[in-house]
């Protein structure tokens, strides 16, 4: 019979049951394992039965801390409603991005982040996490770098997006070499060309991809041997292994794309290519003339185009706007818009500079002179 001074806060502790067959004399207790067992049990009871208990007060955060944790999931699900709902911050003033410090939660403890995890879903917390990743983004991004980075509806997370952005504000590098490229002092957004073949050159690409909007890019050539450089645009691609001993020439090769295929992918992000036929684009400093290619079947050079105009013997610095709303790629020099040197491109693109005689380069992102 239950006795009196037992409740719902402070339930009877049922006897352990020793199945007959196990002799009590063989149970090995390890020295002081009684006394802790002890000390637990009497926790227990004392959290049951009283508030004072250290579990009690353990509790009592919890139940603070999920409490005040369920609170903010639930102004974070308002403030992505109204996001969703189209109330958008109108100011354009880039906002820096700002993670929560690493240790944000440490003073709530593993335990405690359990805990509060616990109460939501499997599918509540991804969807958490990418409705806090979008209002971020919405927050900080300007009109110009929402425009650069147009979301792919279905295949990309709000998370891939803001990571996006990330790269869109860190300084351009051209980090993709090939036989006879270097990085100068270790900057990977300058490169040096120490090797000079008869007819062939070696490209150097940045892995940035361009997906929409405008695009400006200067590249100050710092010292030259002559004016035999090309500076364009390729489809993103991805160098299947370390070799360091073959030229990468693609705009020059009507089939380039298997004419590498041993060496390099193309078809990585081909599904995000549209429909022009345009993979690779570059301007030739020694005349000014437009040099592009399929990699497919076709290939051309356009030798006459407005306002086309060649390097120069001495240094200088060129700038490629890639304006993917217009679908166009205009070249200036030394700051002068020189005019649009190719149409109708359409899809993913990344910085290409092909050298064919020594040289040093440095790219840098910058706003189109006006």
């Amino acid at each position: 019979m239950q006795s009196a001074d037992a409740d719902e806060n402070n339930p009877p502790v049922r006897p352990i049951q020793v199945p007959a067959e196990i002799e009590l004399s063989t149970l090995q207790i390890e020295p002081g394992q009684r006394q802790r067992d002890e000390d637990a049990i009497q926790d227990v009871r004392d959290a049951r039965g009283s508030r004072s208990g250290p579990m009690a007060a353990r509790l009592a955060s919890l139940e603070a801390i999920v409490r005040q944790q369920q609170g903010e999931i639930q102004r974070l699900r308002d403030r992505v409603g109204l996001l969703e709902a189209g109330h958008v911050p109108a100011s354009n003033k880039r906002a820096k991005l700002a993670p929560p410090p690493a240790d944000a939660f440490s003073p709530l403890g593993d335990e405690a982040v359990a805990y509060c995890a616990s109460y939501l879903g499997a599918c509540d917390l991804p969807s958490l996490v990418d409705g806090a990743a979008r209002q971020i983004f919405h927050e900080a991004a300007t009109a110009d770098e929402k425009e650069c980075l147009t979301r792919y509806e279905g295949e990309e997370t709000h998370v891939k997006l803001l990571k996006e952005l990330e790269g869109l504000r860190k300084p351009l590098e051209l980090d993709i070499l090939f036989a006879g490229v270097s990085h100068f002092e270790g900057s990977k957004a300058t490169i040096q060309f120490n090797r000079c073949n008869d007819d062939e050159g070696s490209a150097i690409i940045s892995s940035h991809i361009m997906r929409s909007g405008r695009h400006y890019a200067k590249f100050k050539v710092k010292q030259m041997a002559c004016d035999e450089i090309n500076i364009g645009i390729i489809r993103p691609l991805l160098k299947k292994n370390n070799r360091m001993d073959f030229d990468f020439h693609p705009v020059i090769r009507e089939d380039f794309i298997s004419d590498y295929e041993s060496d390099v992918d193309f078809t990585i992000r081909a599904s995000h290519w549209g429909d022009g036929n345009v993979n690779c684009c570059t301007y030739f400093g020694e005349d000014g003339s437009c040099w592009w290619s399929s990699g497919e079947g076709t290939r051309n050079v356009c030798r006459e185009w407005s306002g086309n105009e060649g390097m120069g013997d001495d240094p200088c610095t060129m700038g490629l706007l890639l304006d993917l709303n217009a679908g166009t790629l205009t070249v200036y020099k030394n700051s002068r818009r020189l005019g649009v040197m190719m149409r109708g491109l359409t899809g993913e693109y990344c910085w290409m500079v092909t050298p064919l005689a020594e040289c040093m380069i440095g790219v840098e992102r910058a706003v189109p002179p006006e």
